[in-house]
């Protein structure tokens, strides 16, 4: 028997496997935290991110009519509100991202509470919707950091590859899961585009390869890009020609990640009956 008709989707209408295109908003901070604050090199190459970048991005998925999750380090969502709003009127989903792009490694259990106190506050101010989702800079978090997320009513987090479908966490046991959501660094445009500077078409193929293998799995595929590298005219190809192909399956959700995690989190419920 084959693997396709051993498959048994378990997303919503029948859809076969699920696709999440997450978009890190750092600015320049990101850089500043990796390459320090006097590398005018990376900081003039990060600025890209909160101009050009997240507007071709943002016309790019109007044209798909595909809504993403936009993950805002709370200094560039202070830099850019205008980007914020739009991002948010446009329908996509705002996250959290940390304050100035520091890991999480580098605090203590209270720094990091306020660090997502902090930013969730300015982007539901901005937005005006509460997030629900966090991602960790550069996925350096540590084991307060779930336990955190979840005492401050966060839905979902996107930091530990477990597997390719998404795991509620409970570190708490008496209050809501936390649904962890797959990353991958073969998923995120930083590794192709600045690790290695591939061509596009080759950033598609590795990608649909991988999808074609997730769909026949039923599973879920977290894309992580940045306006400052996906966002640049020939990168923002390979986004555009992978949506392409997805769509072109037409049984492939593609969703916003707390809608995905939302959907995993009744799904659970109902298997397990937790509150």
């Amino acid at each position: 028997m084959s693997q396709e008709k051993r498959t048994i989707p378990v997303w919503p209408a029948g859809h076969r496997a699920a696709l999440v295109v997450s978009i890190d908003v750092a600015g320049e901070y990101g850089v500043i935290t990796q390459h320090g604050e006097s590398d005018w090199y990376w900081r003039a190459q990060a600025k890209y991110d909160l101009e050009a970048g997240i507007t071709r991005l943002l016309e790019l998925l109007a044209d798909y009519d595909v809504k993403a999750t936009f993950c805002w380090v709370g200094l560039a969502a202070e830099e850019r509100p205008d980007a914020v709003r739009a991002v948010a009127e446009a329908g996509h989903e705002i996250a959290t991202h940390g304050w100035d792009h520091r890991p999480y490694t580098q605090m203590t259990r209270e720094e990091q509470r306020a660090d997502m106190i902090r930013t969730r506050d300015l982007l539901s101010e901005l937005a005006r919707t509460t997030p629900v989702g966090h991602k960790t800079p550069f996925w350096q978090a540590t084991p307060d950091t779930l336990a955190l997320l979840q005492e401050l009513d966060f839905q979902w987090n996107m930091d530990l590859a477990l597997g390719d479908l998404p795991v509620p966490m409970r570190p708490d046991p008496t209050r809501p899961p936390v649904i962890q959501l797959p990353p991958s660094r073969w998923w995120d445009d930083y590794t192709f585009f600045i690790e290695h500077a591939l061509p596009p078409r080759l950033v598609t193929e590795f990608w649909r390869e991988d999808l074609e293998v997730l769909r026949a799995e039923g599973k879920l595929m977290c894309l992580t890009l940045h306006p400052w590298i996906c966002g640049r005219p020939g990168p923002s190809r390979a986004l555009a020609q992978f949506l392409d192909f997805v769509i072109a399956l037409g049984d492939v959700w593609i969703a916003r990640a707390d809608h995905v995690a939302l959907w995993w989190r009744e799904r659970a419920r109902a298997a397990n009956g937790f509150s």
